[in-house]
């Protein structure tokens, strides 16, 4: 696909994914290649720590989600010149859940970006939350359900 497809496309899915590594540049440096995983793969350690007692802690405070409920891996090829954008699967897994559990764990980028620029009027949750919503419209839900946002709440 144009990279341009690509860049419309890729914020209402890209909380599905999370990145397994840094960017990286192969074929000699004219290919950039990003790989992913599904967020519910969770194949990362999580961050924790231990205190002068021994006792386990974590660093972050974050949700604690069982590991390897998905397997889907995908890589992300950009050749340097722009051209195209090559979107492979790594495996021959499939999603072992419905997309909307990636979205009730963190929202699309264009949800997310959408309420920051709502955020930056100084209006309310409540009026956010309704701006979304498409002020209670088919037309809105439509929408809201689409970019991934109909398990949004104030």
């Amino acid at each position: 696909m144009s990279p341009k497809t690509f860049d419309e496309i890729w914020p209402y899915v890209d909380s599905v994914y999370t990145k397994l590594q840094q960017e990286l540049l192969q074929a000699h440096g004219t290919v950039r290649v990003q790989k992913y995983e599904c967020r519910l793969r969770k194949s990362k350690k999580s961050s924790t720590t231990q205190d002068t007692d021994g006792k386990v802690i974590k660093r972050r405070h974050s949700s604690i989600r069982d590991a390897h409920l998905c397997n889907v891996r995908i890589k992300v090829s950009r050749p340097v010149d722009g051209t195209v954008v090559i979107i492979e699967r790594l495996d021959e897994h499939t999603h072992t859940h419905d997309i909307e559990e990636s979205f009730r764990i963190k929202k699309p980028s264009i949800l997310r970006d959408y309420i920051k620029t709502e955020a930056a009027k100084n209006y309310s949750a409540a009026q956010i939350y309704h701006a979304v919503r498409g002020a209670g419209t088919q037309e809105g839900a439509e929408q809201l359900g689409e970019i991934g946002g109909s398990s949004l709440k104030r």
